[in-house]
């Protein structure tokens, strides 16, 4: 009787063991506060280097220290982990515990993202504007779709690359520009007398090559430098039509599991890692265009004025009746025009 009881103690020391280890956000044995250590995944889709890449290595070093050792978390850039839907669905199923993904990405997963997608709704001052309430209730309604909104990195505001000079609406009229496939984004090309084309990232330098498409957008410029755009669509209007937040997301599965001093110790390298992300996307940004002017790309500022009169359209077909809550909306203009 006493070899039976000792036998069923270790098979089930065993099963704790086991369900202690292992990936996708379980502990694993080692030491910290609580006895455990923790081995963790974070995906990116942009490409090694860039700013989703360095801030994600910079969250993942300051893990490892303040854990002293006992949060490892492993990152995964340029899309080596899958698409953007896919690395998504990955977050949801707890497969990946964190990511970094722009809001247009996550409005194919929830509306609570798609007030993001607006033309001209945030300035130069977005990041500022993000840690009002507004933008903030829109990250917290991530719990519903399975994802813990951590915070708000960016991917840029957005530009049009093109074949040839654009500087005003006439010079983009019928010119097919790319769009991420997103109904909103693709009106808002069209409000702009563009003929929108949905591509898929990998194929938007062939596309270009080949005449398929005329121009890009739906990105930032330091984008179109590191997928070598400007190589294609050397004339870059910088249009700020657009600006793209990056969510940084945990997984909910893992987040719920985690301790409040871990959670805490989570939010809290993450504040610093995204400070370091937007350092990086400033540096990267200054850099870039340097580099593109020299090798024969050509920047041009326009008058945004009638640019975001063509546009008002897209407003009156997606606030309201199109499912965009317009006191959210008039709440994100006033966070924005309370830090301009």
């Amino acid at each position: 009787m006493k070899k039976k009881l000792t036998c069923l103690l270790l098979a089930m020391a065993m099963v704790f063991s086991l369900t202690a280890c292992g990936s996708g956000g379980d502990s694993s044995g080692g030491e910290s506060a609580e006895g455990q250590t923790y081995e963790w995944t974070a995906s990116s889709g942009l490409a090694v280097g860039s700013s989703w890449d360095l801030g994600l290595l910079k969250f993942a070093e300051l893990l490892n220290e303040r854990s002293n050792g006992a949060i490892t978390l492993t990152v995964h850039s340029g899309a080596t982990l899958g698409s953007a839907k896919e690395t998504l669905e990955g977050v949801q199923m707890g497969s990946i515990d964190f990511i970094v993904e722009s809001s247009a990405s996550l409005s194919n997963f929830t509306d609570a993202m798609s007030v993001f997608d607006l033309p001209y709704l945030f300035p130069a001052t977005a990041r500022k504007a993000l840690s009002g309430e507004a933008a903030q209730g829109q990250l917290d309604a991530l719990e519903s779709i399975g994802m813990k909104g951590i915070n708000y990195w960016e991917n840029g505001i957005y530009a049009i690359g093109a074949v040839k000079p654009v500087k005003n609406l006439a010079d983009l009229k019928g010119m097919r520009v790319r769009s991420i496939d997103s109904p909103l984004q693709a009106d808002v090309y069209s409000a702009l007398g563009a003929m929108p084309v949905v591509l898929a990232w990998g194929d938007i330098y062939t596309s270009i090559q080949t005449g398929v498409a005329d121009a890009v957008s739906s990105t930032a410029v330091t984008n179109m430098y590191t997928q070598n755009f400007y190589e294609v669509a050397p004339y870059i209007t910088l249009s700020n039509h657009g600006y793209s937040p990056a969510p940084l997301i945990c997984s909910k599965s893992l987040w719920d599991s985690l301790s409040e001093d871990i959670q805490q110790l989570v939010m809290e390298c993450a504040e610093e890692a995204r400070e370091y992300h937007y350092q990086i996307c400033d540096e990267q940004l200054a850099e870039y265009m340097a580099e593109m002017e020299a090798n024969g790309a050509e920047f041009i500022e326009i008058d945004q004025t009638e640019w975001e009169a063509a546009v008002q359209p897209v407003y009156e077909k997606y606030v309201g009746e199109g499912g965009i809550d317009p006191v959210l909306v008039e709440a994100i203009q006033t966070d924005v025009e309370a830090v301009e």
